[in-house]
């Protein structure tokens, strides 16, 4: 399989670039994994993500999480990047779905 064309099954912000892709992987690690909650450049608050989601109708999780990512990141440019809304995709996807 040439590494330089990627399958990708779920939409993702994350650049597709292989130039860029290792460092943004790092970034999105940290963001994930290594920040605590007053570092990561976004503050999710699950109280309103669930009723977000329940008024919503529980339709499509994928959509959602895509939906709230784009709009958290509409009214926090300076906070924007990929790799941020990819985090923020992941862990607010992961909430929802109860992993």
């Amino acid at each position: 399989m040439d590494s330089n064309k990627f399958d990708l099954q779920l939409p993702s912000f994350l650049p597709i670039e292989t130039k860029t892709l290792e460092y943004s992987l790092f970034l999105l690690n940290l963001y994930l994994n290594g920040y605590g909650d007053k570092h990561k450049p976004y503050k999710i608050d699950y109280h309103t993500l669930l009723l977000s989601y329940h008024f919503w109708g529980k339709r499509n999780l994928d959509e959602f999480c895509q939906n709230q990512t784009l709009s958290y990141f509409l009214l926090h440019p300076n906070d924007d990047s990929a790799e941020a809304r990819e985090a923020f995709y992941i862990e607010i996807r992961e909430f929802l779905s109860g992993n």
